[in-house]
Formats: C-alpha cells, structure tokens, sequence
C-alpha cells in the first residue's frame, strides 16, 4: 500500500531505497550506528525540503527581538543565509545552507539559532498582524483574527506545562506561574525544558510545506513523561510533513507507538546497514527493540530487574544480553517467539528457568525449544551448592568443613519435616505436565482407531466424528495417569536422597525458596527483613561483581547443565 510520505535511504550497497510511509519514521541505533550522519545525508539529499535539529544546539534564548521580512526571517533560520541580492540563491541553497547553517561541519557544528527561530516568529507576528488591521480597517463586517505561529507555540507550551502561561507583549515573551499575579520572569530565565519545548515547537513550525523535519536525540532535556505528548502535538501541527526521529533511547523508541520503526545495525563510515522492525506476535514492543539493538546474544532468565536473581545472572554471563522477565512462563513463550522471527537471525536466543518439580520429559522438551533448565530446583539453591559454600568459607576465613556439615544438617533436616509435601507437590507437577499432552497429534490419532461402527453409534446421537476424536483422546489420556505410580515414584525419590544423604540431589530435588536464607545463620550472617533473601545470599552476590566473578562462574557451569557449553 502506497504511503502519504517517501523517504529515500542509502544502502549498505551503496544503493538507494524508497520507503513508503502513512506515519513517523524513527530510527534507533546504539552510538556509533551513524544516526547523525544518516540525519546529515537525508539533508544534504533535498537540502531545501529538509529541516533538520541536530542533538547539539544552543538553547540561550534571547529576552527580545527585532522583526524583519518574513521570508528573510525563513530563510536565515531553515538556511542560515536570508539570500538578499543574490541573484543565484536558489542554486547555491545546499552550499549555503551547509557553510551558514551548519559551519561546514554539519555532523558536528553546535547549532545556534535560537535568535533567528525569534525573529522568525515575531516576523511572522507581525506580518499577520498587519494583514488583519489593514483587512479589518478596510472591511465593514467583523474580521476574525488570523491564528500566528506564535499563538501556536504558545497554545502546545501550554498544555505540555500546564502550570506555566507564556505571556506574548510586544516583541519579548515573559512567563510566570498560572494563576499567580506576579513572579513573572524573561525567556532567557527559563528552564532548559521549558526553553527546549518553546524551541522544538517553533522548529517545527518553521519547517518547509510537505517537507522532512529531522529531529536528532527528541528526547534531550524533556521529562519522559512530557516526550510522547509534545511530540504527539507537534506532529498535529504538521501533517503535511514527515517527522524522522533519531535516537538510542528505547523508552522514547517505544513510546512513539505509532511510528515506524528501523534499526540502524552500523554504519562503517560511508554505508549504513538497517532494517525495518516488525513485531513480534505476544511480545512487547520494547523488548524487540532491546535485543535488536545488542551485540550480545540474549539470555532470558525468571526475575526482575533490580533482584538478586537478574544482578547474579549478569555477573555470571557477562558475555550476553541477560533479561529478566518474570515467571518461567515468560521465559518459554518468549523465547520460543523470538527463535520463530526471522529478523532475528543473526543472534542466538536461549532461556534459563529453574528446574522446580520438572520430570525428565518435559526438561528434553524444552531442550529442543533452546531453554535450558539448572540442575538445581531453583536459583536460590546455587547459592547452596558445595562449591559455593566452601568459597564463602574461605573468604571468610571459617573451617569449611565445618561449615558444610552444619548447612547438610539442616537441609536434610528442613526436607525430612516437609517430605509428604514435597512428593505430593511433585506429583501434581507431573500430572499437570501430562494432562497438558491432550492434543498431542499421537493421542488423537489413537481415537480414529476406534471401530466404525461403534462411531456410527456416537454419530447417531448428534456428535461428530471430531468430537468422539476428541473425547476419545482424553478418555485414553486421564486412563493413562496412574496416580499411585506417580506418587510412589516421586516418593521413592525422596527417601533415597535422605538414605543415602545424597546433598546434590537434595538441591535437585528441594523446592523451598528461604532454604538459603535459613542456611546463613550457619555462617553467623544476621537476616533481615522476611521478604529479603538472606545475607549469604547478598555475600555471594557481591564476590560474583568483584574479582571472584570468574571463580564463582567456573564453581557453578556445571548446575547450568549443556548451557554450560554456552558460558566460556
């Protein structure tokens, strides 16, 4: 379908391409992508249907002005050079534009032209203003008067700062407090925000007709909360021109909902190499954008950002994207939907969950899916591992020894308490695991094994053929869960860890999340509040940021199971 707006791009050919838009178009890049440099080619590409405002610019407002013609006012803003007595002007726009605007150095020149966007707007003020009183003297029937650009700045300003009032007199603006009689204070006083919005919205407004305004990092200066509203008014003010943002801000990149999105993968200094970004189907938008734009191949782990869990993943698989998402859930359905898209290609996507009460089955399973599940119940049992313990021992100078035998003891003694819990918890697990089989191409194929005849029978009372399919598959599914099997199996389990004492298995097996906790008062750490997860864990966190990072890394590949091939 053909778009409102094109836009013409380089290829990393060194073609061109024509993209074909009905939106905003905004590129996100890590630094050293080439965004300024692909604002400044766009530029220089249609020198005089281009406006673009570069990230480094002046914002010292000036307290007054003098107006002049207004299409000399345009020209020195959007140029640089207002053309007078040049009979050539035209011709030279791109170099004059280039060495006037842009000092030529245009991927780099600090601009300065908060005065010329002023003189711009009052230009244009007045012009309109002397339009109307000349309309008004002339005519006998009341003449509205005409909307300038600077009751439009003044209008958005206002309602991205509701708690401020621009006041225009003259040729100076003033601002103060709504509501309040006094506190008045120049332009040149104001905050950087409130200066930044004045001029992005003036910017844009002076923009050429139908043209592209570029505008490099949106997101300086202005509260994340105020980015998606400004910008939302400004483009209303300008639907006839095609916005292009650049930036490496992802909350800026996603909160642009309606705008295109592309990536800009590297620029090697003379081609660019992009992509458009698609969605994916049940993933944030966010979370699209963040991978496509890491080097690193990506890690999905259960947590959050800001927990021990995320901080100890990171430290331990420095070398990928680590990203927490929650629950386990999360975890699969993500990874299985990234590894699905194809323009994902270049990065391999794993997930690591807790094993929990997974049977052998279901962790092959997800093996085939790229997620990998630990050889420990849950994280929190890592930090309870052998190798773990005798590093906290020696670093703090205890016999570890002593030390391990003390945690055993009371690890054994916390599963032998709960132990009936623990099977019955595991046998429900695998009894969930099986009901969610129903569905299973083999099992319905079981059910058209079923005599004609006894089908006919079914028919004859008003059911399909798929519907006795159906209940047929789930009829041979419930006979096939033997509960008592289960439930002894996982029994048997359990009562060979605590005979043999078998403390790995115990850490494969045990599903109870403050066990760590409990464990630190064997090293005399004093716990805190009930919802934290204990000192040793927070110990163990902190050696793995400091120089035993790699240590605590090689003591634990082996809980990670085959990821660990992943991990050097």
């Amino acid at each position: 379908m053909e778009g409102k707006f094109k836009l013409e791009l380089p290829t990393r050919t060194g073609g061109k391409e024509e993209l074909s838009t009905n939106s905003s178009l905004l590129f996100i890049g890590a630094n050293g992508s080439g965004k300024t440099r692909l604002g400044v080619w766009i530029d220089s590409e249609h020198p005089e249907k281009v406006h673009r405002i570069s990230a480094q610019k002046s914002l010292s407002m000036p307290d007054t002005t003098i107006p002049i013609s207004i299409n000399q006012a345009k020209l020195a803003l959007l140029c640089g050079y207002a053309g007078v007595n040049d009979d050539n002007f035209s011709q030279n726009y791109k170099s004059h534009k280039n060495s006037q605007r842009w000092q030529n150095k245009p991927a780099i020149a600090l601009l300065n032209d908060f005065d010329k966007l002023m003189s711009y707007l009052f230009s244009e003020e007045t012009e309109n203003n002397a339009e109307y009183r000349n309309a008004a003297k002339a005519s006998k029937e009341r003449i509205e008067p005409p909307t300038t650009k600077l009751d439009q700045v003044k209008k958005v300003w206002e309602k991205i700062l509701p708690h401020r009032e621009l006041i225009i007199s003259g040729l100076e603006i003033k601002t103060k407090v709504r509501d309040s009689l006094d506190d008045r204070y120049n332009s040149s006083e104001m905050s950087d925000g409130e200066r930044v919005i004045f001029y992005l919205i003036g910017q844009c407004l002076a923009a050429p007709e139908n043209g592209i305004i570029i505008i490099d990092e949106p997101e300086i200066h202005l509260h994340k909360s105020i980015q998606a509203p400004l910008w939302a008014e400004i483009e209303k003010l300008r639907p006839d021109c095609l916005f292009v943002y650049l930036t490496h801000d992802i909350d800026f990149a996603t909160a642009q909902e309606s705008a295109g999105k592309i990536w800009l993968k590297s620029y090697d200094g003379n081609n660019w190499d992009w992509q458009r970004i698609e969605k994916v189907d049940g993933l944030p938008e966010e979370l699209v954008i963040q991978i496509l734009g890491s080097r690193k191949n990506v890690v999905f782990v259960e947590g959050e950002n800001g927990k021990f869990d995320a901080t100890f993943y990171r430290s331990l698989l420095s070398n990928f994207l680590v990203i927490p998402l929650g629950s386990c859930t999360q975890v699969i359905q993500s990874v299985k939907a990234l590894r699905a898209s194809n323009q994902l290609h270049h990065l391999e996507i794993y997930g690591i969950i807790d094993r929990d009460r997974r049977v052998e089955n279901e962790i092959r399973q997800l093996l085939n899916d790229g997620i990998y599940v630990l050889e420990v119940a849950e994280v929190e049992n890592l930090f309870l591992t052998p190798e773990i313990l005798d590093l906290v021992s020696q670093r703090l100078a205890r016999n570890p020894d002593d030390d391990f035998k003390k945690v055993s003891d009371l690890v054994f003694k916390q599963l032998k308490s709960e132990i009936e819990t623990q099977i019955s918890l595991r046998t429900v697990n695998e009894i969930k695991f099986r009901l969610n089989l129903f569905g299973d191409k083999s099992k319905l194929q079981e059910a058209d094994d079923k005599s004609k005849e006894e089908i006919k029978l079914q028919e004859a009372d008003g059911k399909s053929k798929e519907e006795i399919k159906l209940q047929k598959a789930l009829d041979n599914l419930v006979k096939g869960i033997n509960i008592s099997d289960i439930y002894n199996s996982s029994k048997i389990i359990f009562e060979k860890i605590i005979e043999t004492k078998n403390y790995k298995d115990l850490l494969k097996y045990f599903n109870r999340k403050t066990l760590a906790k409990q464990v630190s008062e064997c090293f005399e750490f004093k716990n805190g509040k009930s919802d934290e997860p204990g000192q040793l864990i927070e110990f163990v966190v902190r050696l793995a940021k400091s120089s035993d990072q790699d240590e605590i890394k090689n003591r634990l590949k082996r809980y990670f199971g085959e990821f660990s091939q992943h991990m050097d």
